[in-house]
């Protein structure tokens, strides 16, 4: 048992609690006896470990056989501030979900893998209390292993994913939070959940930071950070892998099994995605709830169906959607020019249908700025970089600071709008296709633009050519 920042002299058994951290593995034998003893007697923590395990608790090995549940839940629920997982010899096997509490800190080194046992199907992490609420909790570490070869959701047995949220039902998500003020999740690594990594809602001051997905690609719906409603204030960043579904999801509304709660989502911001072959980099769903103030910036790499979406997907029909005061600064992307070794059956589609950003159909977006976008396409046959769908509107569009070059043979067009704009403004925007015969077009207006405002905007080899092609643009009000 490690003690860290306490000094005993100067300690009662209330702050002891309050300022010890004891760590899971650590050589405790090498505390003084009459230290040791107060520890136990002032405190009730458990050391855990290998060696420490044979001693005191049997159950936990961190030997990736024997369950090492108990060990690490008796840990967290000694009421210490931090509990700390060492690397283990092997890895620690869980059976039952982990639950932490307020002011509690679980912080596992990176290297240290948590397993999922085989048909446990449980989620691996959870906070104490989802309908009073906790408070303070971080987790920071560690590889979290869904497993998901050898567990079975009812989302994929059943497919019948349009029915209520059970809080008791297993939804093949490796952690869950719902209705936690300072939340902290960071430096670790999700691998391999049913569906997604990271599932939240109700959240108060939240932080999601320095997070990698291994994911096997195995399933369906295997998203990374999936955001329900009444999600206020709160950051994440520094999301690196490929997943098989959105990598960051905010969804106010789901009218799924998986909806753990309907609100609005406000104040978040997204900073930093980089994956290869990924799925889709940020979803904002509002079916009824309305997402208001996001700002998404530098996301790297390819993505088989969108770099963001706006969109409903019809999940409470009638309810209004809108989405409103978003930024989208800094985007370094294009359609992913090979398939990946298993590919779902729509990725194909994706890659050649689905545009870079999507406004989906009977979705009112309040206002949009789209800024420093640089899009080099190879891809044949590739789709647009911007897409309003019909019965779509868009009070505000505006677009500055866009490079996209057309290296393909085959034409790609920048702005498709089949929607209502209400005011759109272009700054800075050059569009070329490189060599070759004149392709693409600038501007392809399928209903209404009220109002469209240029700013030194150049099209080279595009139709209408060059200048020309802006010219045809600016008709098109």
């Amino acid at each position: 048992m490690g003690v860290d920042n306490c000094k005993m002299k100067r300690c009662g058994p209330v702050s002891l609690l309050t300022l010890c951290r004891f760590t899971l593995g650590t050589p405790w034998m090498t505390l003084a006896p009459a230290t040791l003893i107060s520890l136990f007697l002032l405190s009730g923590a458990i050391p855990i470990g290998a060696t420490a395990a044979q001693r005191l608790l049997p159950s936990t090995m961190g030997d990736g056989v024997h369950d090492d549940t108990a060990g690490i839940q008796a840990a967290l629920d000694s009421g210490v501030a931090v509990v700390h997982l060492p690397t283990p010899p092997k890895r620690y096997l869980i059976s039952r979900t982990l639950v932490i509490h307020s002011g509690q800190t679980l912080q596992a080194e990176r290297d240290a893998t948590i397993r999922l046992a085989n048909n446990a199907l449980v989620h691996m992490l959870t906070n104490a209390e989802h309908a009073k609420g906790d408070r303070g909790i971080s987790v920071i570490g560690g590889i979290w292993d869904g497993n998901n070869a050898h567990q079975s959701c009812e989302y994929h047995t059943t497919h019948r994913w349009q029915v209520p949220y059970d809080p008791e039902r297993y939804l093949g998500v490796l952690i869950q939070f719902d209705n936690v003020t300072d939340l902290r999740i960071a430096h670790l690594t999700l691998k391999d959940p049913e569906t997604f990594g990271i599932q939240a809602g109700n959240l108060r001051r939240f932080t999601i930071e320095d997070i990698t997905f291994d994911y096997n690609l195995l399933r369906l719906n295997m998203d990374g950070v999936h955001l329900h409603g009444n999600c206020h204030q709160g950051r994440i960043v520094n999301l690196k892998g490929t997943t098989n579904d959105d990598l960051v999801a905010l969804n106010a509304d789901d009218g799924t099994m998986f909806e753990m709660s309907r609100g609005s989502i406000t104040d978040v911001q997204i900073d930093g995605i980089w994956s290869e072959n990924g799925y889709t980099a940020v979803r904002l769903l509002s079916a009824g709830s309305p997402i208001r103030r996001v700002r998404i910036s530098n996301i790297y790499g390819s993505f088989r169906y969108y770099v963001t979406s706006f969109g409903n997907y019809t999940l409470h029909p009638g309810e209004r959607s809108e989405i409103s005061e978003v930024v989208i600064d800094g985007v370094y992307c294009a359609k992913p020019t090979e398939p990946l070794t298993r590919p779902l059956d729509s990725d194909e589609w994706g890659r050649h249908n689905c545009p870079l950003f999507w406004v989906e159909s009977r979705t009112h977006v309040v206002n949009l700025h789209l800024a420093n976008i640089l899009r080099r396409e190879s891809l044949e046959n590739a789709p647009p970089t911007i897409f309003v769908s019909s019965e779509s509107a868009v009070e505000h569009l505006g677009i500055r600071d866009v490079s996209v070059t057309n290296q393909a043979g085959t034409p790609l067009d920048f702005l498709v709008n089949n929607g209502t704009i209400s005011a759109l403004q272009l700054a800075n925007v050059y569009l070329k296709a490189e060599g070759g015969k004149p392709r693409g077009h600038a501007l392809v207006n399928g209903k209404t633009i009220n109002g469209v405002q240029l700013g030194n905007c150049v099209a080279v080899n595009m139709l209408p050519e060059g200048q020309e092609g802006w010219a045809q643009t600016e008709k098109a009000q």
